[in-house]
């Protein structure tokens, strides 16, 4: 039988709601493979030692920025640093802003609360449905929440929808760059668990220069 390894990222994109579905999916009809814009041409190979008829699933995240050129993103796109997540967060930590503050307020969203939204307009209009969980008490003045990104199996759990939603910075840790990262200049970076593993660019406002990484909070965001 062929054997697939599928990223465990659970995205949604190839239409299963997670990789476990779509593999289950595969058994039936191997050639929508295709729908997993995650893999290349190499992730499929012939396993006749198999013993069971379930797909291999694998998180290749990590991977995937090692075992090609780390500099270049999935469309071929050089960038200049990777930023990780906080130790102890799940994921990067994000400010945004609701396309309608008041509703912060209406939804009576606070610390804890898991919620998700797409990221659009001024903000890069990026494809993939976000999910996060709330990591300071939310500004229901100015509408602004601040999280951390989380896989969206944990949304369609327990997740409130938000709606559209503006980012309007990152904050995390450079520990890996192939250049001086300046603050007041414009770099692209990738974020470590960008589903898409698509190059981002933004300003780099605030910089602190710790014992083995830089601290960093990035604004003026774009997509490419």
């Amino acid at each position: 039988m062929s054997e697939f390894k599928l990223p465990g990222k659970d995205c949604g994109i190839c239409g299963s709601k997670s990789c476990s579905d779509f593999s289950n999916v595969l058994l039936q009809e191997p050639n929508l493979i295709e729908r997993c814009i995650h893999l290349d041409g190499n992730s499929s190979s012939s396993s006749s030692s198999s013993s069971n008829s379930n797909l291999t699933l694998k998180n290749q995240n990590e991977q995937k920025i090692s075992d090609k050129n780390k500099w270049i993103d999935h469309l071929g796109r050089e960038y200049d640093f990777i930023l990780d997540k906080y130790p102890g967060e799940s994921g990067p930590r994000e400010t945004i802003i609701l396309f309608n503050p008041s509703n912060v307020e209406k939804l009576k969203l606070k610390k804890g609360d898991v919620i998700y939204g797409r990221p659009g307009w001024i903000s890069c209009g990026c494809p993939v449905t976000h999910a996060g969980v709330i990591v300071e008490e939310p500004d229901y003045f100015n509408g602004v929440v601040v999280w951390c990104i989380v896989g969206p199996m944990l949304a369609r759990e327990k997740g409130i929808n938000i709606g559209y939603y503006n980012t309007t910075a990152y904050e995390g840790l450079i520990k890996e760059s192939k250049m001086e990262i300046k603050i007041g200049m414009r770099h692209y970076f990738l974020p470590r668990f960008c589903m898409l593993q698509w190059r981002h660019s933004g300003l780099i406002n605030t910089l602190y220069k710790e014992k083995d990484h830089l601290r960093v909070r990035i604004e003026g965001l774009f997509i490419g």
